[in-house]
């Protein structure tokens, strides 16, 4: 009787000493995952930003994180969607951490002002086109009109010429120009040939 009775209990204890294994199991492998997971989450933040304005302005932009698998976790910036930027550049400074710990930190530059340079930096594509003589001066010229009247590019300048120039460009711009494509000069060091040229009238606007 007793034989029969420890035969009855058995199964329900080899069923539960399989059930706590399993679960045993489940835990090592959650906890050798949390542990090899070292890799940083991605922060997706809005190239720098320009803003012409003269006084103070609210500037709205997308800022999204996410971990190695895709999932979507918070993300805290000094400034946050909506804050008054004063005039002049402004660093945002964004920061986010996901389940395992890992940590991730980028920034980008809102700059408002009127005097500000603001050419995209997938304009060297259309200067190089230029300099390597694959487009004349005057649709180069051109361009920079559609552009700088459509508020792509913005430089400052005093007063424009409204007499039509010589359509050549001097040399030094171009030369200047092939600088600023190679990284060699900056966007205001580019810009000046932009402004010699509105105030020329070899740009109208």
């Amino acid at each position: 009787m007793v034989r029969g009775l420890v035969r009855q209990m058995r199964w329900p204890i080899l069923s539960l000493f399989t059930v706590f294994s399993i679960l045993i199991l489940q835990t090592i492998v959650e906890n050798e995952a949390f542990a090899s997971d070292s890799v940083k989450p991605i922060i997706t933040t809005p190239e720098d930003i320009y803003v012409i304005s003269k006084v103070p302005t609210t500037v709205f932009y997308s800022i999204t994180a996410v971990d190695n698998t895709g999932k979507q976790i918070s993300v805290d910036c000094d400034r946050g969607v909506g804050y008054v930027f004063n005039t002049g550049k402004t660093t945002v400074r964004c920061y986010t951490v996901d389940s395992s710990g890992n940590e991730a930190r980028t920034s980008f530059v809102v700059t408002v002002g009127y005097e500000i340079v603001k050419i995209p930096n997938w304009f060297k594509l259309t200067t190089g086109y230029w300099v390597n003589n694959q487009i004349s001066d005057t649709e180069y010229a051109k361009t920079l009109e559609f552009l700088l009247e459509n508020k792509i590019i913005h430089v400052p300048y005093s007063n424009q010429s409204k007499e039509i120039a010589n359509s050549e460009i001097p040399i030094w711009i171009k030369t200047n120009s092939q600088k600023w494509i190679q990284g060699n000069a900056s966007d205001d060091e580019f810009s000046i040939g932009i402004q010699w040229m509105l105030e020329r009238g070899l740009v109208q606007i």
